[in-house]
């Protein structure tokens, strides 16, 4: 587990901020950082942005994490750790397979579990920058999810074969 950033200081707002306000701290950033507007230089600070906001948008993350962060600085640490799941897609279903993403929607789960939940990420994925390294690998498990192709003779009587 490593350190991160706070999300209300990436969002700026106070640790009493309602929800209303956390949501237009995130929308009003994410106008100006979106890698649709400014190109890839912004994709570290959207990054950084979705996971502030993810954190903070559900009462029970942000519970989770104001209570996280209680505890490390009682005990002299300057941030809590990060768990080993942060991305919107909540965590992660199980049988863990290949290799891990540590950012996006599917932060912290595998490329098989994000195979056997949603397919099309993948496809999605193995086309864009930050999937580059794993395009090999997605193509790999979406061939292993393909069904076999049908055998179209197998239902025509033997005489019409």
């Amino acid at each position: 587990m490593s350190e991160r950033p706070d999300p209300y200081a990436i969002l700026g707002v106070t640790l009493d901020a309602t929800p209303a306000t956390i949501r237009k701290a995130y929308h009003d950033r994410a106008r100006s950082a979106h890698p649709d507007l400014i190109g890839d230089s912004g994709l570290a600070t959207m990054r950084n942005l979705n996971l502030a906001w993810d954190t903070l948008r559900d009462p029970v993350r942000r519970a989770e994490y104001d209570t996280s962060r209680m505890m490390a600085r009682q005990a002299g640490l300057s941030q809590p750790r990060q768990p080993e799941w942060t991305g919107a897609a909540g965590r992660p279903p199980g049988r863990p397979s290949g290799s891990r993403l540590d950012f996006g929607l599917y932060s912290g789960w595998t490329l098989g579990e994000i195979a056997r939940h949603d397919n099309g990420y993948l496809m999605w994925l193995a086309d864009r920058p930050e999937g580059k390294p794993f395009a090999d690998e997605i193509r790999g498990v979406l061939e292993a999810m393909r069904p076999a192709a049908p055998d179209l003779d197998r239902d025509k009587p033997t005489w019409r074969r």
